[in-house]
């Protein structure tokens, strides 16, 4: 039996013909469509205000400001397998915790346990009527603060009991 000649093949395209024509009939669609009118059908539930008198009043909070005393030098500690450990020498930070200003770390602890345990300095409770909660914490860094100062910062107002920690405010970056 004789071999078969080799069959010559076209090489495989793409047509993009239809795609086009598609995507021009797209386009008229979307010009020629009024949209308002799609809108007003479309069912929306949005929420009702459900206070009938003025506004709200505002809400006390225990303001807790980190301010970098040292900024510190910037080293490479100890080589911890594939990476060198980054460090800051001589970093320092003090606390602003409502009126007292330059609080230490054992200061502001202490404060922070005296504030959240004074049944005085507690607040309405806005979602439950007729009863009281903690003042909500808002920890403010202030410019050079590091991440690990804020966190630090958020785990001692936890541990002095705590509940509504939130971070904000700032300067944000020097000269800024």
């Amino acid at each position: 039996m004789a071999p078969r000649p080799p069959v010559e093949l076209d090489p495989p395209r793409l047509d993009m013909t239809p795609m086009i024509d598609v995507v021009f009939l797209m386009i008229v669609f979307f010009v020629c469509i009024d949209f308002r009118v799609l809108e007003a059908k479309l069912a929306a539930w949005l929420p009702r205000d459900v206070a009938s008198h003025g506004s709200v009043p505002p809400q006390e909070q225990l303001l807790v400001r980190v301010y970098v005393v040292a900024r510190g030098t910037p080293t490479w500690g100890e080589r911890q397998g594939a990476a060198a450990r980054y460090e800051l020498t001589g970093h320092r930070i003090a606390w602003q915790i409502g009126g007292r200003s330059g609080l230490d770390q054992q200061q502001a602890v202490a404060e922070l346990t005296r504030i959240a345990s004074d049944p005085q300095l507690r607040v309405p409770d806005v979602r439950q009527p007729g009863r009281w909660r903690q003042l909500p914490v808002i920890v403010e860094g202030w410019p050079d603060s590091r991440y690990d100062d804020m966190a630090r910062t958020g785990d001692m107002c936890r541990a002095a009991g705590f509940t509504d920690v939130q971070f904000g405010g700032g300067l944000g970056p020097r000269g800024g």
